[in-house]
């Protein structure tokens, strides 16, 4: 065994520990190394080349300066091995939070949490991928460093607060993260619900602690910055719900969870994985009976309530901020809680003691549907960067077309200022839509609106246009000439009106 020397104290690295950090990386260039050798722009990147995205105005104060640690620069390889640098760590805090030891589970363990959709969504925008990636290291560092040192709960205050400041969405991961500690404590090591409260009360202080931090930190800086936080994703409406929004968002989760794993049309419409994710909740019903019975934790009837609660509550965990704003709208890219699931279904399998016959049967099914279910997000990864490829071609494509027949108007280049109306589309024949669908990632062109045509055509093409307001934009579709072009990419649908150059891509 190694040991790692920090200063006068001594830390041992355990073999478990490196498989889990080398996984990790095996799975991740597995399903991610397309996307990091490549150049796969989206709607968001187009102009943020040199950015991170929203931060202090959407409460993420600290975004800036985790995503700065790489670079400003949208630069696909050292962002990626750097989020994957940060996921790999997380990995190996969880291995020992969870005290795994056999290597399918540390395998499992990796593939699931690094392929999972929302690690993908993620990369689709890899300008800001290894700051959100920080943020969930330090969501799992902070419930980390409660759990293994005695007074780790105040830097895990910290790292809880960091997190937030960072990308408000992970901390699910805590919540998801906490609740797995307390299933683990009461039904597979057996202990009572007087102990087991007794060691894992301090997480309720963990949570609230890092939410008080981030609040006052964040809140001095707006103060001091004069900044108010936009309404997106109802991150400036944060707090207490009326009961009728409650319920609401019991419904909002319910639609979210089963449109992620393929099942809202029913196991009737489900595709191989919504199958498997229906595996993944049968297991955990039946393994959470079948332990009970097994492991004689009903005579502790609180210990059985909570447990019994406690995997009941961690699907809306994953999705707790629709509990706090009425406002949110979850995206793959907000769900990382979700993967925490399948985690639970591993402990089952890692730590239930199968030794008779139907024991072992269910628990080689749980690691077969595991196993599938990282192939398939591997697999899913790879066509998603895939679509993500069609759609900068056809976008580049299209704005090249475009600037083409600027550069041949007489009025160019003295006239610079362009109207791009309406939205053109170029979605591929023969392709089926991915599942789950994810964020970030489309087939059809990246070309909203106006500024990611002056975007790319900036960065990729090295020419400079001005954009048209929306006043002007009205006062052009009201004449004649405009209403009389035809619709892109027929002939005439670049000319100059109103001194503008008009490009017609839709009615």
């Amino acid at each position: 065994m190694e040991k790692l020397h920090i200063g006068k104290k001594e830390i041992e690295i355990k073999a478990e520990w490196k498989l889990g950090f080398l996984a990790t990386w095996v799975f991740g260039l597995l399903a991610h190394a397309y996307r990091f050798f490549n150049f796969l722009p989206t709607w968001d990147s187009m102009y943020n080349f040199t950015g991170t995205g929203a931060t202090f105005y959407s409460g993420r104060c600290f975004l800036g300066f985790f995503s700065g640690l790489s670079s400003k620069y949208d630069m696909p390889w050292v962002n990626g091995a750097l989020s994957l640098f940060y996921i790999s760590i997380a990995v190996v805090m969880m291995v020992d939070l969870f005290r795994l030891k056999s290597r399918t589970a540390i395998i499992l363990l990796a593939g699931l949490v690094v392929s999972f959709p929302t690690v993908t969504s993620t990369f689709a925008f890899m300008f800001t991928a290894d700051g959100y990636m920080a943020a969930f290291l330090l969501a799992t560092a902070g419930v980390y460093l409660t759990y293994r040192f005695k007074h780790g709960i105040w830097p895990g205050i910290v790292c809880i607060g960091l997190s937030m400041g960072t990308y408000q969405a992970y901390i699910t991961v805590a919540f998801a993260l906490i609740l797995l500690i307390g299933i683990r404590d009461l039904l597979l090591e057996k202990q009572s619900f007087k102990k087991a409260f007794a060691m894992d009360w301090k997480y309720f202080a963990l949570v609230v602690g890092g939410a008080v931090f981030y609040k006052v930190v964040d809140s001095l800086i707006n103060a001091y910055y004069g900044i108010t936080l936009t309404d997106y994703q109802g991150i400036g409406s944060m707090g207490i719900l009326t009961l009728e929004q409650y319920k609401t968002a019991f419904i909002k989760t319910a639609k979210s969870i089963l449109q992620l794993w393929c099942l809202h049309n029913g196991l009737g419409g489900a595709n191989k994985y919504g199958l498997a994710n229906a595996a993944v909740v049968g297991g955990i019903m039946l393994g959470t009976v079948i332990l009970i019975i097994k492991n004689k934790t009903y005579k502790d009837v609180a210990g059985v309530i909570v447990t019994v609660l406690a995997a009941a509550v961690l699907p809306i965990a994953a999705f707790a901020l629709n509990f706090v704003s009425a406002g949110v709208d979850y995206h793959t890219l907000m769900m990382m809680g979700v993967c925490f699931i399948y985690v639970l279904l591993l402990l089952y399998v890692e730590h239930g003691k199968w030794e008779k016959a139907v024991g072992k049967v269910l628990k080689a099914v749980g690691v077969l549907v595991l196993a599938f279910l990282v192939y398939y997000n591997t697999i899913n990864a790879n066509i998603a960067y895939n679509s993500m490829n069609l759609s900068y071609e056809k976008s580049y494509a299209v704005c090249s077309n475009i600037l083409d027949r600027i550069e041949n108007l007489e009025e160019y280049p003295e006239i610079s200022k362009v109207a791009m109306i309406g939205r053109y589309h170029a979605n591929s024949g023969g392709i089926d839509s991915m599942a789950p669908t994810i964020m970030g990632v489309n087939q059809d062109t990246f070309l909203w609106g106006d500024y990611h045509y002056v975007s790319m055509w900036n960065y990729c093409f090295g020419r400079s246009f001005a954009l048209t307001s929306g006043a002007e934009k009205e006062e052009i579709t009201a004449t004649e000439e405009y209403q009389n072009m035809p619709v892109y990419p027929a002939k005439d649908s670049v000319k100059v009106i109103n001194g503008t150059i008009v490009v017609k891509l839709s009615e």
